[in-house]
């Protein structure tokens, strides 16, 4: 696993964690899956698409929607899908 798509995921954790204090942020060390935890609402997930070049929600049905390659914009549209 390259170094880059974990130092994507923490950059988006990071700004996750100062943005939006309901959300915790986590990736599990060696990871490519970023968890977001929300008290009493379940985990969601994001992962780094590299064929795409861009954030994606990943789930049970695999892959998408897409959220983009700014990792401000992706966290911001986090915020807004998880909001409390």
């Amino acid at each position: 696993m390259s170094d880059d798509v974990f130092e994507r995921l923490d950059e988006l954790a990071a700004l996750i964690a100062r943005r939006f204090p309901h959300i915790a942020p986590i990736r599990p060390a060696g990871s490519s899956i970023l968890y977001l935890l929300r008290s009493g609402q379940g985990t969601r997930y994001v992962l780094w698409a590299r064929e795409r070049a861009e954030y994606a929600w990943y789930g049970p049905s695999g892959r998408g929607p897409y959220l983009g390659p700014d990792a401000p914009d992706a966290a911001e549209a986090i915020g807004e899908e998880l909001a409390p």
